[in-house]
């Protein structure tokens, strides 16, 4: 006699990927409900004749070699009888029948939970952005969540685990498919450190329309969804479409107003997506909800941070080209400081934590020197791009080296 799990395998093999099911199991109650009235023939005008020929093609003692292969690979089947069934799912038309999990299927039960999603080919810009944002949302407790994919997602699960926080990846492939070949060993992370989860059956193989199914999984298990480098027609801008769709909170990383990489990223912040500038601009939405603490943080912070940068050896070979070859911009130029300004500057400053890049040193710098002062001023006097400066007075104030003031002017933390 099939099992529960099985009956939820065999409606999601007939009925397909991403279907809409609230309807019928509605009317039914049940899968197996279901699959009895197609027994007694009364299955009704609630199904297409093609899902009427997949239900006499396949019966759910058929689908029992999904479940052992799962037990021998020591996937896990969560369905919605299940109590690692994320809550969030239930809510939706098209919610998963089943979910194929590797690693802690625990995870899935957290409600903290903050997607990122953006281009596959991202910049270094956007990859250091997302990873640093990551790492200190993964610090604060929440579950940094993406879909596996080389740029952006890879930059997102990196600065997790970094973090030593939760990850979860969400793939639009089955599990043991190896794709991306080149983010091998960060699945591989991500499985014994988090989970990967995917609702396509062992096997499956990602297509142009598996990848973009996956993605409503991502927007409903998030609480908010963080955009990264996403062009106007991207798969990005789906998941941002489902997460708005779901009522969830949409964030965009704003980047150069006529880089066409941030076209999609800077369409949503016009439309009402928050701009986000740091992770506290993500994470002080959360602070009521999550009983988020971050002073404690900002502290925390200090002591233990993210690495520098990624692994060098993660940097896309034709991007590192690129870089070497790139001339190297003009020095900015810089008001004449005094010795003894120099002197009262270097005496003044603090320790800054290692995820402050050379921006954010050059930002602080420019502030002891200066004392106070605007984001325009500040980029214009250390040569970077404003939207670079303001990322780094957010991470700046992150760490409690510096706080803005009522004229939203910049002023260093004595």
């Amino acid at each position: 006699m099939a099992s529960g799990t099985e009956y939820w395998v065999w409606l999601q093999t007939v009925l397909g990927y991403g279907a809409r099911v609230d309807e019928l199991l509605f009317y039914y109650g049940s899968p197996e409900q279901v699959y009895n009235a197609f027994c007694r023939r009364e299955i009704g005008q609630m199904i297409t004749p093609a899902v009427h020929r997949k239900m006499t093609a396949v019966s759910p003692s058929q689908v029992a070699d999904v479940q052992k292969l799962c037990r021998e690979k020591g996937w896990h089947i969560v369905t919605p009888d299940s109590e690692y069934y994320p809550a969030p799912f239930r809510q939706i038309a098209a919610r998963p029948l089943a979910l194929y999990v590797q690693g802690d299927p625990a995870l899935l039960k957290r409600e903290f939970n903050v997607g990122f999603v953006g281009t596959r080919n991202a910049s270094r810009y956007g990859r250091e952005m997302t990873r640093k944002i990551a790492y200190c949302v993964a610090s604060a407790g929440a579950t940094v969540v993406s879909g596996c994919a080389v740029g952006v997602d890879t930059a997102s699960h990196i600065g997790a685990l970094q973090a030593k926080g939760a990850t979860v990846g969400f793939l639009g492939t089955a599990l043991g498919v190896d794709y991306p070949r080149e983010n091998r060993d960060v699945r591989e992370a991500i499985a014994r450190n988090g989970a990967l989860v995917t609702e396509y059956q062992p096997g499956v193989q990602g297509s142009r329309t598996t990848f973009p199914i996956r993605n409503r999984l991502i927007a409903a298990f998030s609480v908010g969804v963080v955009v990264t480098e996403a062009a106007q027609k991207s798969g990005s801008l789906i998941t941002a479409s489902y997460a708005a769709e779901y009522g969830k909170d949409v964030f965009a990383v704003p980047g150069e107003i006529d880089n066409s990489a941030y076209s999609g990223s800077h369409v949503l912040i016009r439309d009402g997506a928050k701009p986000v500038f740091g992770a506290a601009d993500i994470l002080e939405e959360y602070v009521l909800r999550f009983g988020l603490d971050l002073d404690a943080l900002r502290e925390r912070l200090k002591k233990t941070a993210a690495p520098a940068s990624e692994n060098r050896e993660q940097e896309p070979a034709k991007e590192r080209k690129r870089g070497s070859e790139r001339k190297q911009p003009l020095a900015p130029v810089k008001e004449p400081v005094s010795p003894a300004e120099e002197k009262a500057a270097a005496a003044e400053k603090r320790p800054l934590p290692p995820f402050i890049d050379e921006t954010g040193e050059a930002v602080y710098d420019c502030l002891l020197r200066r004392k106070a002062a605007d984001a325009d001023t500040l980029a214009s006097e250390t040569g970077f791009p404003a939207p670079r400066v303001l990322a780094a007075l957010t991470m700046l104030e992150l760490a409690g080296v510096v706080q803005k003031d009522e004229t939203n002017r910049f002023r260093p933390v004595c």
